[in-house]
Formats: structure tokens, sequence, C-alpha cells
């Protein structure tokens, strides 16, 4: 079975973007201390990414087998219809930057810390985006993600990592048992071929979501769920 490891990845910090993150002004007093952080994470910021090629061995109506493992999900159901092969994936900020913020004591100083790691995590996200098409070349995807929906709730998380089977001793990731992930910026999920434009988002209504790609659509709930 096909699973790569991305662990070798040129991680440069975009610093206006960081900026814009923390709502700071490059000239502000503590720009200065920002930088210094910045560089501080970059020298040792080791971003990883984990996925493999898995394939779908039965469908229900409210369930999907993968490599083995029964997923229960209607709208995973609904999304993998035509799909024959999936993408589990795990990517993360971390152990390295995990441990560096994790020994910052200044509160404001945190802050600015759990930002430089979410960068690092979407740049390891879009490692897998980026090596994916260029090796699998499975033409558009979409990504559904454990949690993110009342319909494939968290404790799923659990079953994805044992299809992932060696995530851990990859990347460093660790399932709490809770089924929280550390580092805590982590995301885990399945990628598949889809010729919509499918996200989480527009099947969630939560109010006020900092992680929001999409708006909430009453109409698509209801051809899903």
């Amino acid at each position: 079975m096909d699973e790569f490891l991305l662990d070798d990845l040129e991680f440069k910090i975009d610093l206006p973007e960081l900026f814009r993150a923390i709502r700071m002004d490059e000239t502000d007093d503590d720009a200065e201390t920002v930088i210094k952080m910045a560089r501080e994470a970059e020298a040792i910021a080791r971003p990883k990414a984990f996925y493999r090629v898995s394939y779908i061995d039965e469908k229900g109506d409210d369930y999907v087998v993968i490599d083995g493992v029964k997923f229960v999900s209607h709208v995973m159901s609904v999304n993998l219809k035509d799909a024959h092969r999936v993408f589990p994936y795990v990517a993360t900020c971390g152990v390295e930057l995990e441990n560096w913020s994790n020994s910052i004591d200044d509160f404001l100083e945190q802050y600015w810390a759990d930002a430089i790691k979410i960068q690092a995590l979407q740049f390891a996200s879009k490692a897998i985006d980026i090596h994916l098409q260029n090796h699998i070349k499975p033409g558009k995807t979409a990504s559904m993600n454990p949690g993110s929906l009342e319909d494939w709730p968290i404790s799923e998380q659990e079953k994805l990592f044992r299809v992932l089977g060696h995530a851990k001793e990859k990347t460093g990731v660790l399932l709490t048992d809770s089924f929280l992930m550390v580092p805590m910026k982590s995301v885990s999920g399945i990628m598949f071929p889809t010729e919509s434009n499918y996200e989480n988002c527009r099947l969630c209504k939560r109010e006020n979501c900092p992680g929001r790609r999409a708006p909430y659509d009453k109409e698509l709930v209801s051809k899903y769920l």
C-alpha cells in the first residue's frame, strides 16, 4: 500500500501574514520581539505530513468500510458514492514547535507562538495537496475531518488513526484518550476525489468559527442529511 511521509519541508515564515494574523503593525514596539520569535521558530520547525492511498471495501447508507475499518457517517457515504480510493492523512506543525511554544511563559508571546504554529500547520497541509496532485494525480479533491460534523463525530478519529497505521511514529502526532491530537496544531482527515465543491463548513451551523471556509448552506444540508 502506497504511503508518503513529507518530513523534509523547507518552511519559511511569512512575516506579513504573521503580523496580519496577530493584528500587529510591523512598526509596533513589539514587532522586533515577534520577528525574533519567528526566526527562532524557523530554526527549529519541522512541520510534517503523512498520507496513504486507501481503498473502499464496502459502502452502505450510513457507513463506509476503508481498508477493513468501518466508518459510520451518512455524509461520508454520500461523498464517496462514486469513489473507490481515498487518501487518509495527518499534518502537524511538529513536536519541535510544540515543545518550543510550551517553554514560553509570557501570555502574549504564547499567542504569537500559536500563530506561528498555525502557519506551520497550514504549510504542512498544503504540502499534502501538492504531493498528492504531483504523484497520485487524483484530480479535484475535497476533505472530511472527524469531529467537524455531528454526523462524523470526533470518536471516529481513533478509526482514522487505525487506517493511517504509523502516524505517531512517522509524525510524532499522538491521539489522546479524548481523541484530540498532540501537538494541538495538527489536522487529520480523509481526502477524496470529487467533482463537487464540498466543504464541511457548508453543513455546520456553528457561528463565528475562526476556521470557517464557506457559509452554512441549508439546501446542501437537506441533500446530505
